[in-house]
């Protein structure tokens, strides 16, 4: 798993733009969809969901559910990721099964992305390493995080939080397998062109 990795906006869009946001993101590039809707009904969740799905499915990403297991379940989706208060590895692995990718946020503790390679994870994120106007009262990380991580961890490691083409670098140069972004792509004027310039980073860095 290597590239950029979207998060929705389901905050400051609504279901229709969130679509076409997506359809443009998917067609630039992206190795794979995160949902994110923590406030949604259900109903919209559904939707969007099934809708999302699809067109990952058109572009070849992978399509991963945050936190809502059942969401998961339900959609047949390719995995889900999981945070502190959400289920544990181990659980998420019994209901989705073998094939299922699953991510652990693991915030700013390589001990945390230790125990989740023993449970079983397919990928562990670092953050947020910047402010973000995505997310809150974030936990805070260095950069050197990310080299640690690779030093220890043989898993893909994603950096998330408040990243921007400007900055991304940084984190790209520490051994970030994976940049999850949110805000620099769903409200960019121009999502298409946001993604192509976040990977022409990326593709430098794998070309090296």
């Amino acid at each position: 798993m290597k590239g950029l990795y979207a998060i929705t906006d389901c905050d400051r869009l609504s279901a229709d733009s969130l679509i076409s946001a997506t359809g443009q993101i998917l067609r630039a590039g992206v190795v794979a969809l995160q949902y994110r809707n923590k406030s949604g009904s259900h109903a919209r969740k559904k939707y969007e969901a099934g809708e999302l799905q699809q067109l990952c499915k058109e572009h070849n990403s992978l399509f991963i559910i945050n936190d809502d297991l059942q969401l998961a379940v339900s959609t047949g989706s390719d995995g889900v990721h999981l945070g502190r208060e959400d289920c544990d590895c181990k659980t998420a692995r019994n209901e989705l099964g073998p094939e299922a990718v699953i991510g652990i946020s693991c915030y700013n503790s390589v001990e945390t992305a230790l125990a989740a390679q023993e449970d079983g994870a397919d990928y562990v994120a670092f953050g947020s390493f910047f402010p973000s106007s995505s997310k809150q009262n974030t936990t805070v990380a260095e950069p050197d995080i990310i080299r640690q991580a690779k030093a220890r961890v043989s898993l893909p490691v994603a950096a998330i939080g408040g990243i921007t083409p400007a900055n991304c670098w940084t984190l790209i140069e520490h051994g970030a397998d994976m940049v999850a972004v949110i805000s620099s792509i769903y409200q960019a004027r121009d999502p298409y062109s946001a993604v192509m310039e976040f990977n022409r980073y990326l593709f430098r860095k794998y070309d090296e």
